[in-house]
């Protein structure tokens, strides 16, 4: 529906995944970063936010890229930027064993704080 452009019926299956308060909630918290409220217009403007092989190429800020164990979202995507990218960079891995597994290692922000800070202090000393 949203690539064949059909926005009536994506729109009227986004009011369906949003027919409690709850799940009207979670939506407009995700789509606030965006400022846009119409759920077609949002995933057109989210469906642009790419990066192609020669963008990544440019990247020459050292890099720490988390991918979590059990990422739910986008599994794998963490370890194919960190191949493509260029120059200085760290792939740190979180586990379920460490709690601290899933999408932003929600039950391990205290061990993903102090590996970020420490990559920080390590990067920028």
């Amino acid at each position: 529906m949203l690539e064949q452009g059909d926005r009536t019926t994506f729109d009227q299956w986004m009011q369906f995944g949003q027919s409690t308060p709850q799940e009207a909630q979670a939506f407009a918290w995700r789509a606030k970063p965006y400022g846009i409220t119409d759920p077609f217009d949002l995933f057109v403007a989210v469906g642009t936010y790419t990066l192609d092989p020669d963008e990544i190429g440019t990247i020459t800020t050292p890099l720490l890229v988390t991918d979590p164990e059990g990422e739910q979202f986008w599994p794998g995507q963490s370890k194919r930027l960190y191949d493509a990218l260029p120059g200085a960079k760290q792939l740190v891995s979180f586990t379920a064993a460490e709690g601290a597994d899933r999408h932003c290692e929600p039950m391990g922000r205290s061990l993903l704080e102090q590996r970020v800070f420490d990559w920080l202090d390590e990067t920028l000393a």
